[in-house]
């Protein structure tokens, strides 16, 4: 509201920046940053009740632009030294040296920790504390890092926006976020099948940031580079040859990642890679040839001979269930028990070499897998031979082949 004036009116929005005293008429401002001379000259155009308020705010405005000068630029690499000059100032801006104490020039960071004063004596800039480029700018949105700085004079009040670029040095080495990746392939995969990596991570930017993926030695693994739209690298584990969990089990790989700086800073992972069982291998008999002697009266439930299969898979396709084949004769059956968990064959009834002399058997091993796989006696040469040695002996001599399907 104007003086002299009861009538009020309401001003566009740039005038949120000052405040006025009904009481004074005083316009009283709140800030000048962002504001150059044009904008400042024209919101004092906007102002007219009256000649004498006209007149009033119009000096007052005008005196405001002459205060506020263009911004003035500098740039820095983060980590200086304290006390380091970044520049002259008052040289730059053309003033006289001799006056700063006296004009009570002073330095102000706008939004931030005095990382940089003025020396009044000299007129020079300098680093007042260590600047931490990722502790200053924690997001990576840009590779651009400002500090913002208003310097003021008295006598009269000049004042001048300045901008420190903070320039990024290569003071950080690429890290992963997980040391050790763990990764289960199953061995059936093919090859060319692709896995993710976790990407490591580097707080500098730009050149210095991560460019590239180094993987150790490997037969059956190799990686390739990708780019997101960001910018960022990271890295695919490829298979190049396929995988024999019964062969290598286990394989052991280390990533590296590289930034681009000078020197290069480098950091690693480890990469296990866990081979998951198929059931790709049948069950095998070992060995392939049994001697076994037993008396004519051995008594029910000795142990005539233990077979012994082995399945190189793991887990549920290496666990074996042993059974007599359709080719084994009922009356072999009858006369010794075989159990299907241990292999071990034992008298059923009791042997009696003038019934019968001879007997036939085929075993077979299944595994518990999946599409179960089985390992088999061959009937080439299952026969047992009863040879009597005297009135109460009987020797039972086995000689068997075994071959897996």
């Amino acid at each position: 509201m104007c003086k002299g004036s009861s009538k009020k009116r309401r001003y566009s929005r740039p005038f949120s920046l000052f405040i006025f005293n009904q009481h004074t008429y005083f316009f009283l401002t709140r800030s000048f940053q962002g504001f150059n001379q044009k904008r400042l000259f024209a919101m004092a155009l906007l102002i007219c009740c009256s000649r004498r308020g006209y007149v009033s705010v119009f000096l007052f405005l005008s005196f405001i632009v002459d205060t506020v000068s263009p911004v003035t630029h500098y740039s820095v690499p983060e980590e200086m030294e304290e006390g380091s000059v970044v520049a002259n100032l008052a040289t730059d801006l053309g003033l006289d040296v001799r006056t700063l104490n006296k004009r009570k020039m002073r330095v102000d960071v706008v939004g931030n920790k005095k990382y940089i004063d003025i020396n009044r004596e000299t007129g020079e800039l300098f680093i007042s504390e260590r600047i931490d480029r990722e502790l200053l700018c924690p997001l990576k949105t840009t590779t651009s890092c400002f500090l913002k700085l208003d310097a003021t004079i008295e006598n009269p009040i000049r004042m001048f926006n300045i901008e420190v670029e903070i320039l990024d040095i290569n003071d950080n080495a690429p890290h992963f976020r997980r040391g050790t990746m763990h990764l289960d392939i199953s061995e059936s995969s093919p090859v060319g099948e692709r896995f993710s990596l976790n990407n490591a991570v580097d707080p500098d930017v730009g050149t210095n940031s991560v460019k590239n993926y180094h993987l150790s030695s490997s037969e059956h693994f190799s990686i390739e580079i990708q780019t997101g739209r960001d910018g960022t690298k990271f890295a695919d584990l490829v298979l190049k040859k396929a995988l024999d969990r019964e062969q290598q089990a286990v394989h052991n790989l280390i990533l590296t990642a590289v930034d681009g700086g000078v020197p290069t800073r480098t950091g690693t992972a480890s990469i296990i890679v866990r081979v998951l069982d198929v059931n790709d291998n049948a069950p095998s008999f070992d060995p392939d040839k049994y001697d076994v002697d037993v008396m004519e009266n051995s008594p029910i439930g000795s142990l005539v001979i233990k077979l012994n299969a082995t399945d190189l898979d793991e887990g549920s396709n290496a666990e074996l269930v042993y059974s007599y084949s359709l080719y084994t004769s009922e009356r072999t059956q009858k006369m010794f028990n075989l159990n299907p968990e241990n292999g071990e064959i034992r008298v059923k009834e009791m042997i009696n070499y003038e019934d019968f002399k001879i007997y036939e058997m085929e075993v077979i091993a299944n595994d518990k897998g999946p599409n179960s796989l089985s390992g088999q006696l061959l009937r080439k040469h299952p026969i047992w031979f009863l040879r009597q040695l005297s009135d109460t002996f009987l020797i039972l001599r086995t000689i068997v082949t075994f071959l897996c399907f």
